[in-house]
């Protein structure tokens, strides 16, 4: 009898939550977009980054950070890296298999707060065209009008060459600040550190396209606010992909590298 994919998906799912449940960790699988159905390490990855510990974020201090609304709710971060493009997620421009249309979408600049803050609708959304299994797990989206450039609202450089191990970088976003927890009606940020590539290969089983990051138990990234951008030196280093486990744990969290996909971002932006 042949199986679809999604059967196998809806049954990994279901295993993953009796899993979770056996052992006292419980996801809420809700808020959960996908499992890696091929992931060489044997855990379960949850695409999402919410913001756990951390500190809550002053008014300007990322003025690049964008908020993603969808049906006027949040469904992701992003980053400003021009008047009128933002970087995030490919998953996040992703009804299961169907690409959000643009009309859907909401990006908002220039606040800590998600009820204020400058709204723009969206023109164009961009995945990467091989995005899938957590991987090139980066999009585009073209807004209908540039933001203007304020003290609130500026565009992020993206950082061209590899982050060395042990650097220490920042992420933000908005959301839960711990498994299962209450969202956060402010941005937040903390920090994380830089792995080698090759114990990030070995913790997730992805060979390249990927920056993994380490935070002291309790902190670090959570579901749900994918898209988020990590930073060091002012320049985006990483686009938030997915956590290992769960919110806070020992496990690195993945980013989508910035600096391989430069050349990609740079031809997609030159085509409109």
């Amino acid at each position: 009898m042949a199986i679809d994919g999604n059967s196998v998906r809806r049954v990994m799912v279901l295993l993953f939550a009796c899993l979770a449940v056996a052992s006292g960790l419980r996801f809420h699988l809700n808020e959960q977009n996908d499992i890696a159905p091929t992931s060489s390490v044997g855990r379960p990855f949850y695409k999402g980054a919410r913001i756990v510990g951390g500190s809550l974020a002053a008014d300007g201090q990322f003025p690049h950070q964008v908020a993603l609304l969808r049906s006027n709710a949040l469904t992701c971060g992003g980053s400003l890296i021009d008047s009128r493009w933002v970087l995030t997620a490919a998953h996040c421009v992703y009804s299961g298999a169907t690409l959000v249309p643009a009309s859907a979408l909401v990006v908002v600049a220039g606040s800590v707060s998600l009820n204020a803050g400058v709204r723009r609708t969206v023109a164009r959304v961009i995945p990467h065209e091989r995005y899938g299994n957590f991987q090139n797990d980066v999009a585009l989206l073209q807004l209908q009008l540039a933001l203007p450039t304020t003290a609130y609202i500026r565009p992020i450089a993206l950082r061209t060459t590899s982050v060395p191990a042990g650097s220490e970088i920042i992420i933000s976003g908005w959301g839960r600040t711990y498994q299962g927890g209450p969202v956060s009606t402010r941005l937040r940020y903390n920090c994380a550190t830089v792995i080698q590539d090759q114990q990030c290969r070995a913790a997730t089983g992805i060979s390249s396209g990927l920056i993994c990051f380490t935070s002291p138990v309790n902190n670090g990234a959570c579901n749900g606010d994918s898209g988020g951008p990590a930073v060091l030196n002012n320049q985006l280093v990483g686009v938030a992909n997915f956590i290992i486990n769960y919110c806070g744990s020992s496990s690195p969290d993945g980013y989508a590298k910035v600096s391989d996909y430069v050349p990609w971002i740079q031809a997609a932006m030159r085509r409109y």
